[in-house]
């Protein structure tokens, strides 16, 4: 048994016993001391095991003293052993934390009291004695700790009332197995992500050094943030920084002390809660040609300028990432744009790769930063920015929707049979395309991620795809030269009977769609936003290529642990480029472990730089393959985010 304490009892120990006896002679005072106008013994004291009986007599027959030596009552509590008890409120423990708030355990008494008519001559005390630790704060607020046990001998202190005074007899106590040692170092230290935290778990010590282990301690690096507990085996670490990656030690400590650490965890990241995909009807929210999105003028170099993005079509304050299809033109020089979130420096990273006076899209999927708000940055020369956006992420907000990775499959091929147009999409004529209950996209869904390419036109123009049922947007989603084949990334909001339409916007060209993925009401993953980080360049060592990527020779690029893209992780959001390529040819991404399927993410001619947003399912080990039809290319991969059951 143990003591009753006021914040929490620990188990156990062991215990020894001595017979100690105090005779007082002089007059009483308000001080612990020999010199008490009765006679206390208390017995066992020493040698004792946990749950021990200690019985105190308080004798007034030996000196008798009919006046001085009345009793009027007795009080017993367990103190340090340095405590020196001058006056009453040193026995009171919320007041100087010198002994135990709760000496007994149940079934004993802490005091008693005798009648007030004299003579009152003896009283008689019994109570358990406890091994452990007594934690609490004192009435000033300051954090107290008393432990007893083998290595940690307390007294037992006797508050006697007796006619005029308050006086204190003290006992020392000593308990069995003095010879512990403290615990051994905890094992299994495992830890599960949360919000701005980490639930950390593990397995106790071999060796609990010879006395129970009273409590153990979390400790996380970098930082130094702890958990404690009274012996669970698992506690939660609180304050830490979403995106950083997290090892964490645990110690356990007996009546001894703490012992050795246990050896480090592996590496957890704790995460903010994932957001849910809101599709929207296309919007343009930015021209810079004119003053739509408040530009009125081309993106210089050197000097990047933001986008307000909450508040446009209804973007809620609480969205952490848009969804924009951003389009380029009218370039001065070769370069390239960067889009990341405002109040962030700009990333070494590029979202479009863009010729003099080409006009060339990408889709993008970017964190959104101070305000609200999304920044864009323009390497070399001038450009004209437009920016139509398709949907947001949100944490909070009620209703989205969940993402679902597929393997890549090919819809639609309009020079062909697949998809049912047999012909090439021509200007004026929007079509539409039949997408639920294909390519593993299911009735009911609510979106879909499809990678759309434009081949064979007869003319410079754009595409637009868009919800069947509604009106073409003012918005694009491919821009292409005529012949010129180029891929784009498109997530698009299903219209009537789960389809999508294309608009050409001039002349006639080919359409081929390959769907990725689908967003779904009830199942699926979450997005989780990252700021952009290149985790593939085969020109040099990041990634672990360090050489071009040739056909017929798929290669993986581990995609778990890089960029901050975690393990549980089951897709990831990346902007691929590829460059100096010396084939025309096109680039396919996949899952690792699965078989190259007939799709296709990047289409490119010979030394041709282009970027393409790239959704892509987590395969076998954390890895993401890439395939090249024709010739050697290097390539680019900056990851934006990742999805994820929670």
């Amino acid at each position: 048994m143990v003591f009753v304490r006021r914040s929490r009892l620990l188990p156990v120990l062991v215990g020894l016993v001595f017979a100690a006896s105090m005779l007082a002679l002089a007059s009483p005072s308000r001080a612990e001391t020999t010199d008490l106008p009765v006679k206390v013994t208390a017995s066992p004291t020493t040698n004792l095991n946990d749950g021990d009986v200690v019985a105190i007599h308080v004798d007034a027959q030996s000196p008798p003293n009919a006046v001085a030596s009345q009793i009027f009552g007795a009080e017993a509590r367990v103190c340090k052993p340095d405590a020196v008890i001058d006056f009453s409120a040193d026995f009171n423990p919320t007041q100087t934390g010198n002994c135990v708030s709760n000496p007994l355990s149940p079934g004993t008494d802490s005091k008693t009291t005798v009648a007030t008519a004299p003579p009152n001559l003896v009283a008689d005390l019994t109570f358990k004695v406890g091994v452990g630790t007594d934690n609490y704060n004192t009435q000033g607020g300051d954090p107290i700790s008393i432990t007893c046990g083998p290595n940690h001998p307390c007294k037992l202190v006797v508050k006697l009332q007796v006619p005029g005074a308050v006086n204190f007899a003290s006992f020392p106590l000593t308990y069995a197995g003095g010879s512990a040692t403290a615990p051994g170092a905890p094992t299994g230290v495992t830890g599960t992500a949360g919000n701005g935290s980490v639930a950390v778990s593990w397995t106790a010590p071999a060796s609990d050094g010879g006395s129970p282990i009273t409590g153990y301690t979390v400790t996380a690096s970098p930082g130094g943030a702890t958990c404690a507990t009274a012996g669970a085996l698992t506690c939660t670490v609180s304050g830490l920084a979403n995106g950083t990656p997290y090892t964490f030690t645990v110690k356990a400590a007996n009546t001894v002390g703490p012992g050795a650490a246990s050896a480090p965890s592996a590496a957890i990241t704790p995460v903010a809660p994932g957001s849910k995909f809101h599709s929207l009807s296309p919007v343009r929210i930015l021209d810079s040609r004119g003053p739509n999105g408040g530009w009125n003028s081309d993106l210089v170099a050197g000097t990047p300028r933001s986008l307000q993005v909450t508040g446009a079509n209804s973007v809620p304050a609480t969205a952490d990432t848009a969804v924009l299809n951003v389009t380029v033109t009218g370039g001065t020089a070769n370069s390239f744009l960067t889009v990341f979130p405002t109040g962030g420096t700009v990333p070494i990273t590029s979202n479009l790769n863009f010729a003099v006076g080409q006009t060339t899209p990408n889709l993008v999927t970017v964190k959104l930063g101070t305000g609200g708000k999304v920044s864009f940055a323009n390497a070399v020369g001038s450009t004209d920015v437009i920016a139509d956006l398709v949907g947001y992420y949100d944490a909070v907000e009620a209703g989205g929707d969940k993402y679902n990775a597929l393997t890549p499959a090919r819809i639609l091929d309009s020079r062909g049979t697949n998809g049912g147009w047999n012909s090439d999409l021509v200007a004026g004529s929007p079509r539409a395309l039949q997408v639920t209950g294909r390519g593993g996209v299911p009735v009911g869904a609510d979106a879909v991620v499809m990678n759309v390419t434009a081949t064979g036109s007869s003319a410079n123009s754009f595409l637009t795809a868009f919800p069947t049922g509604s009106g073409v947007p003012v918005a694009s989603n491919l821009n292409f030269a005529a012949g010129e084949t180029i891929p784009n990334l498109v997530t698009v909001k299903l219209g009537t009977s789960g389809q999508v339409s294309f608009a050409n916007a001039v002349g006639g060209t080919d359409v081929i769609a390959d769907v990725v993925g689908y967003f779904d009401a009830t199942t699926g993953d979450l997005f989780h936003p990252l700021s952009p980080a290149r985790i593939l360049d085969s020109r040099g060592t990041n990634g672990g290529w360090n050489a071009k990527l040739a056909a017929g020779a798929p290669r993986n690029l581990t995609v778990v642990g890089a960029g901050g893209v975690p393990a549980g992780a089951t897709a990831v959001i990346a902007n691929t480029t590829v460059t100096g390529s010396n084939s025309n040819s096109f680039l396919t991404l996949y899952p690792a472990g699965a078989s190259l399927p007939v799709a296709s993410n990047l289409n490119f001619a010979v030394g041709q730089t282009i970027p393409n947003l790239v959704a892509v399912k987590i395969g076998t080990g954390g890895q993401v393959a890439f395939a090249t039809a024709v010739g050697a290319t290097d390539v680019i991969t900056d990851v934006v985010g990742y999805y994820a059951a929670t």
